[in-house]
């Protein structure tokens, strides 16, 4: 009877074991439930700021192929975030713009930091001119997977730039020629 006894004790402390060990989990299932909550409400608070500026934000993975854009690309390159999957700078610009685009992608890729890069992209009222700060994205390990690019339209202001020279040349112009007369 003793043996059936120890069979029993053995049966229960088993048993605690495993109740000890179910709320563990639930536990631990509780806090991944939190953790996902607050991993979503960032996600959703990080999209609303990238989508309420109006700089030109976008990522795309090493080979050049898009992760993902702003609302301000979806508006000025008339694409969305779902077309633009998969696809590359090649199915949305001339060839030649999407050159340059491509080798300053790899330049970040290859120099494994951050890079500021002046680029111009047709829009449907002409070229603009956009300063680019390009940055590798690194995962867990350290790895680069992807180039994120962060672009300012920067066109009103070189426009205001040339006339500001041309109008400093004319000054000067004017005022070579009225030493002239003197």
């Amino acid at each position: 009877m003793s043996d059936v006894s120890k069979t029993k004790e053995q049966l229960i402390e088993e048993l605690a074991a495993a109740r000890a060990r179910i709320e563990q989990l639930e536990l631990a299932n509780r806090r991944l439930r939190v953790v996902e909550v607050e991993l979503a409400t960032s996600e959703v608070r990080l999209q609303s700021i990238v989508d309420n500026t109006t700089a030109v934000i976008y990522l795309k993975d090493l080979e050049g192929y898009y992760f993902t854009i702003n609302r301000q690309y979806e508006k000025l390159f008339h694409v969305t975030r779902h077309e633009i999957l998969g696809r590359t700078d090649y199915e949305i610009f001339p060839a030649a713009v999407a050159d340059v685009l491509r080798e300053n992608d790899n330049k970040v890729i290859a120099a494994k930091e951050p890079i500021e890069f002046e680029e111009a992209v047709p829009h449907d009222d002409g070229l603009h001119t956009y300063i680019s700060i390009k940055f590798p994205l690194r995962d867990t390990a350290g790895t680069i997977y992807a180039v994120c690019g962060i672009s300012t339209d920067i066109t009103e202001r070189k426009r205001t730039e040339h006339e500001l020279r041309q109008s400093l040349d004319k000054l000067q112009r004017v005022a070579e020629d009225s030493g002239s007369e003197e």
